[in-house]
């Protein structure tokens, strides 16, 4: 059972879902902002329930992956109080569903943010949101003795990318095929790693089909430690020809780092014998799905 199907993560579970014969289509269940028909990247048609209809009987037995929520460029447009509350509200569905049942597993995405929001680096708004979601279904967890993981979601490359150009890899590549050149605006260093889309959906949903939990937060990120400037060169290259790149003065006093603890990856990919994609693979998968996609 999947909540929130339609965005990146959803999009690409669906395309994970349709290559698992034993469960597509005939077990995947939906459950979004409103009932309608989702389209999943083989054509199949699976028809999405409301959020609000959901039922203990939904869950019995089943592995729970829970991605619905509002993001964090919402928080802006609606309000602290209105982004707050709607998410709250969004989780009270899920819980309320959840006590009454008894799920094989459940995997919240929270994301890196509630890593900045415990630690008092940033207390944006999403991040005091998720980490609060990361309480409240962990204290639902060990009361009712459920297997979760909580996985706190740092940066990801791959097919299905949606909202392209918010991302540096897609905005690389649309500057390239558009100018010829990559710009880096960023006036300061800027350190993350990626996992690719298809390794996350595959660790959620292996470990949920083996009942595996985990008493805290794991993170989930990549291995390789990448600059933005390495970025840009590894689109360059993927993309071939003669791509220049440009740089803004950087202030090297200042360096941003966005990293969670790879470790917590990796040990569950060695527990569940996965083997994890390089960035130089997530990059080449995330600039022929964005040609492909004609974006």
């Amino acid at each position: 059972m999947i909540t929130g199907p339609t965005g990146w993560i959803g999009t690409a579970m669906l395309a994970y879902l349709a290559r698992q014969a034993d469960i597509w289509p005939g077990q995947v269940s939906l459950f979004g902002s409103s009932a309608r028909p989702v389209e999943a990247i083989d054509g199949t048609v699976l028809q999405m329930r409301a959020l609000e209809t959901l039922t203990p009987a939904d869950l019995d037995g089943a592995i729970v992956i829970h991605l619905a929520y509002l993001t964090k460029e919402k928080v802006e447009l609606l309000g602290e109080r209105r982004f707050t509350d709607t998410n709250l509200a969004i989780d009270d569905l899920v819980l309320a569903a959840l006590a009454g049942s008894t799920p094989k597993s459940v995997f919240v995405a929270s994301s890196g943010a509630a890593m900045l929001a415990e630690a008092g680096r940033d207390r944006h708004p999403y991040g005091l949101s998720k980490l609060r979601q990361e309480d409240r279904f962990r204290d639902w967890a060990v009361a009712s003795g459920t297997p979760l993981i909580a996985g706190r979601i740092f940066n990801l490359a791959g097919p299905y990318i949606n909202k392209v150009e918010s991302y540096a890899i897609g905005s690389f590549v649309g500057q390239a095929k558009r100018a010829g050149s990559i710009q880096i605006d960023a006036a300061k260093p800027v350190f993350r790693s990626y996992l690719h889309v298809d390794d996350l959906c595959t660790l959620i949903v292996r470990a949920g089909q083996a009942g595996i939990g985990r008493a805290v937060p794991i993170d989930f990120c990549g291995a390789e430690t990448v600059e933005m400037s390495d970025t840009a060169l590894a689109v360059a290259h993927q993309l071939g020809g003669n791509i220049a790149i440009a740089r803004r003065p950087v202030d090297w006093s200042e360096p941003s780092a966005y990293l969670g603890d790879f470790t917590n990856t990796k040990v569950l990919a060695m527990e569940l014998d996965v083997a994890l994609a390089p960035f130089s693979s997530q990059v080449a998968d995330t600039v022929r799905w964005i040609e492909g996609a004609g974006l």
